[in-house]
């Protein structure tokens, strides 16, 4: 693994796998210029969306690799049978530096490697995802705070995000494209790996996704429920509020007493919540 362009000029093996950021021009020229490669826009962010291109004996691929605070960046992959150029954010590059093993073989084996560990970290994000996603489900028993509710919206944007990606990532690896019929039987067998693992993250994505989406569906309906039992509450309340509030002349000659107050004010409105939520619970039940 190479990582400067001191390494470079002194390593003299057949085969490099040279690691590189967008703002390391000097390192990716020559690294281009020693492992001939052909590379177009590699001094900008470049494609942001997963994409392979096979021309000649030259495979560009791009994929989005999450970093330790799962944010997607872009990776550029660039391989010849001399070698292979990454160029990405020194993020996305720590994602995978060390990952390689040593004996790897070929260049085209170093790169199916290469997204084998974008899918693995993939995998390990997802994880975290879950185990948050279990401590949500279990702290939202009842009623969940809004701040609660909202973690978890933020939650499923972000797994919406990652199973796009995953399942653009997984077509990129299909057997009818140009990717995998550019590369040995051998090879292919590895790639098939890799879009499994894709694939088994965006199963994963759907279903985290889903147990979200349950989850506030219950707190709305604990919500409204609630609210739906406030205002039961209040409404015998109210009607009696707003008959003994008419300016009848009966009731100004005739209430005017407090164990009048008493009975028509509080015993009998209380009364009526009372009956009225003995009412509701039957009602409830028997349904």
């Amino acid at each position: 693994m190479i990582d400067s362009i001191e390494a470079l000029r002194e390593h003299t093996a057949d085969r490099r796998c040279v690691l590189a950021t967008p703002e390391d021009r000097e390192l990716t020229d020559e690294a281009s210029k020693v492992l001939d490669l052909k590379l177009h826009g590699t001094h900008h962010p470049g494609p942001r969306r997963p994409m392979a291109a096979v021309v000649d004996d030259q495979i560009s691929l791009v994929l989005q690799v999450l970093d330790e605070d799962r944010a997607h960046h872009a990776l550029q992959l660039h391989a010849r049978e001399r070698g292979l150029l990454v160029i990405g954010e020194k993020k996305a590059l720590d994602s995978i530096a060390g990952k390689i093993p040593a004996d790897a073989g070929d260049t085209w084996t170093v790169l199916v490697e290469l997204i084998l560990i974008v899918a693995r970290r993939c995998e390990e994000a997802l994880d975290e995802i879950d185990d948050r996603c279990q401590e949500l489900e279990a702290q939202s028993v009842g009623y969940a705070s809004s701040p609660r509710r909202r973690t978890m919206g933020r939650l499923r944007a972000e797994l919406f995000r990652i199973g796009e990606t995953q399942a653009a990532q997984q077509r990129l690896l299909s057997n009818e494209e140009e990717l995998a019929q550019s590369l040995g039987e051998d090879h292919q067998r590895l790639l098939a790996r890799a879009s499994a693992a894709f694939g088994a993250n965006q199963s994963m994505t759907t279903r985290l996704y889903a147990m979200l989406g349950d989850i506030l569906n219950e707190q709305d309906s604990v919500v409204s429920e609630r609210l739906t039992l406030v205002a039961t509450i209040f409404l015998p309340l109210t009607l009696a509020t707003g008959f003994f509030g008419m300016n009848f002349q009966w009731m100004l000659d005739r209430l005017g007493s407090l164990p009048a107050f008493i009975v028509f004010g509080l015993v009998i409105p209380g009364l009526l919540t009372v009956a009225t939520l003995v009412f509701i619970r039957r009602l409830t039940r028997s349904s």
